[in-house]
């Protein structure tokens, strides 16, 4: 059965590297499209295919669309959900999946009422090589995780358009790019990060931040250092995992749209090399929600996830802006609505 997509938001990712995805994906078809422009939705509709429209209930009320994407900016991202639920669709959503954690337990709870599945495009997930990183941490390969180090950077571009407003965007490169960084960790390690400690460029001012370094302690014992920034020329996209029988050692992996990586897996007895690319990240991760949806499974990232990261990111705002050390309470989404009624 072929899904029905509809994109809110016509932005670079929605417009360079979802709905060219949709365009080719096997069971998944791009039907609609929209945007507050009605002239950009229309120009994107010409580029991708699909129909326009200028409002978005004109698009929940297209009984063609099966998902909806929601490429916005980030403060509209709950409401939005909401409305697409309400509408009975599935949604993909980009992260964050909202500014506080009390908005986002509302979108996981109303999602699990409505019986619609909830993925967030984290898709450095779904990067080629990564699963093969989890297992071999997961079959104790290299022993027992230590210590694990991660950069994400696309460079020296900085913050621009509503990613600079703090009420839009809540939090500068931690929710542009750190986001992606710390799903991947607490899913390749299969732990949760339970204490943070946060410099950021930010100087703990309401600002938004272009660095963002983080400590980060998991729940059993591993430590983590990410380099989140849009500051630097000279980046690595790099990864490595410290083991108490060996390493993992990454090379260009950690962003997407890169030609040829690799990842290194050291132990004492014998080393393997697996070549790796980026190139293909959001294919993997738009197809891995739609096969989620048609075979009715739990999406990976799921809403839980999206949940979980709205709740680290607030723990990281408050080290940042307090300059300690701040230790992360994870709850489940009634406990969140209930101590906020």
């Amino acid at each position: 059965m072929t899904q029905g997509w509809g994109i809110v938001g016509t932005g670079r990712v929605a417009d360079g590297s979802v709905a060219p995805v949709l365009e080719d994906l096997s069971g998944a078809t791009l039907v609609a499209s929209v945007s507050r422009d009605f002239s950009k939705a229309t120009e994107f509709a010409s580029r991708h295919g699909g129909r326009a429209y200028e409002r978005y209930d004109e698009l929940l009320a297209d009984e063609a669309v099966d998902v909806v994407y929601i490429a916005t900016p980030n403060a509209l991202h709950a409401e939005q959900i909401l409305a697409a639920v309400e509408a009975g669709k599935h949604v993909f959503a980009d992260k964050p999946l909202a500014l506080t954690p009390e908005d986002a337990a509302r979108v996981v709870v109303a999602c699990e009422a409505a019986g619609v599945k909830l993925g967030i495009n984290f898709q450095t997930r779904h990067q080629e090589g990564m699963a093969e990183i989890r297992k071999s941490l997961q079959d104790q390969e290299i022993g027992r995780p230590l210590i694990v180090e991660c950069e994400v950077s696309p460079g020296a571009g900085g913050l621009r358009g509503w990613r600079t407003d703090p009420d839009v965007a809540g939090l500068g490169t931690i929710n542009n790019l750190g986001v992606h960084a710390y799903d991947l960790l607490r899913w390749l390690l299969g732990q949760e990060i339970v204490e943070v400690a946060v410099l950021t460029d930010a100087a703990r001012s309401r600002e938004m931040e272009t660095i963002a370094l983080a400590l980060l302690r998991f729940e059993h014992g591993t430590l983590g250092y990410v380099n989140a920034n849009q500051a630097v020329r000279d980046h690595q996209p790099d990864l490595v995992i410290y083991a108490t029988e060996g390493r993992i050692t990454g090379r260009s992996i950690t962003r997407p749209n890169i030609a040829s990586g690799e990842i290194r897996v050291t132990t004492d007895v014998a080393e393997r090399v697996i070549h790796t690319q980026t190139l293909d990240a959001f294919k993997r991760s738009v197809a891995a929600f739609n096969d989620a949806v048609q075979r009715d499974e739990d999406p990976t990232p799921s809403a839980l996830d999206g949940l979980r990261s709205v709740e680290l990111t607030a723990a990281m705002r408050t080290s940042a802006r307090e300059g300690r050390s701040v230790a992360v309470s994870y709850s489940t989404p009634q406990e969140i609505l209930e101590r906020t009624a």
